[in-house]
């Protein structure tokens, strides 16, 4: 058994079904099933059942989930350990962030990083932010992106930026009108979605008039600038509807409901040399500088 098989095992245990991990492996179902029986040879004994609502493992594929992930750690530690003798700034940086901050500042941040250090891969999970503490915690990432803090310790973080909440119409509307306006809601994590209930219920009496509800935030704005309905969105979508009509939700005391965007780490992650790079270029850096350009925008 080689690495890829271990990063199977540990993707199939992630993700619970054979069509989602060979979407993330980049492998079909066929070839991807192929290879858990070769495995299951390999090491003489069954790992997983298939069902109708996904897979589970067996005793001993429990086992080798275990094993598959103290391994592919081992292999991360000790390429980069390898990188640090060869005094070079070399290897994966392994990065975790949520869907805005995924596509709408990654690909000019890390396309900038790559050019000053073009032996450097990237390996970016896309998770909501409950989901990226705990893989930090894990510390299964360099680096994560946070939209909140979640209280992480003030040492191992830094302020990248700051947006606002703002009511999204394409036609004209007052703050009052909300309720009898048809809104256009996404899901999204605890944190934000709790924010949100807590402006509402604490500014209207009546519960909001969904007219649609869709699976993300990409896809909510897209309706709210289509004409669907309104929403309530980050700041940042703005730039792609320049003729909207936008309130900024604000607090109790008239102040603005900001979210901030912080990069969270683990202080012995700096020990790592491709890791210290990393994080000096983004303090050297100004982070609103890699948000993604209007005319860019235009042009999807």
């Amino acid at each position: 058994m080689d690495e890829r098989d271990w990063l199977i095992i540990k993707t199939l245990d992630k993700y619970k079904s054979i069509t989602k991990a060979a979407n993330v492996l980049y492998l079909s179902q066929p070839a991807l099933t192929s290879r858990i029986k070769q495995i299951e040879g390999s090491l003489n004994t069954k790992l997983l059942y298939r069902g109708n609502k996904g897979i589970t493992f067996t005793p001993t594929g429990k086992k080798a989930v275990v094993f598959a992930e103290h391994i592919l750690d081992e292999m991360h530690d000790f390429r980069e350990e390898i990188s640090d003798m060869n005094g070079d700034v070399s290897g994966v940086l392994r990065l975790t962030a949520p869907a805005i901050i995924s596509a709408y500042y990654l690909p000019r941040l890390l396309s900038k990083f790559k050019e000053e250090y073009p032996n450097v891969r990237f390996e970016v999970t896309v998770a909501d932010s409950t989901e990226i503490v705990n893989t930090m915690n894990s510390k299964s990432f360099h680096f994560g992106f946070l939209r909140n803090d979640f209280g992480w310790d003030e040492s191992e973080k830094i302020l990248l930026a700051t947006n606002y909440i703002v009511a999204v119409s394409m036609q004209s509307f007052k703050l009052e009108d909300l309720p009898k306006m048809v809104r256009v809601e996404y899901e999204t994590d605890s944190y934000y979605k709790l924010l949100l209930d807590t402006w509402w219920n604490e500014n209207f009496r009546e519960r909001p008039n969904i007219g649609m509800q869709v699976a993300t935030i990409g896809l909510g704005k897209e309706m709210i600038f289509g004409g669907m309905g309104y929403g309530i969105l980050p700041s940042i979508f703005l730039p792609e509807a320049p003729g909207c009509y936008n309130i900024p939700l604000c607090d109790k005391d008239g102040k603005k409901i900001i979210r901030k965007t912080w990069l969270i780490y683990k202080k012995e992650s700096l020990d790592i040399k491709l890791a210290k790079t990393f994080f000096d270029f983004i303090q050297s850096h100004d982070f609103e500088g890699f948000l993604k350009p209007q005319n860019q925008l235009e042009q999807e």
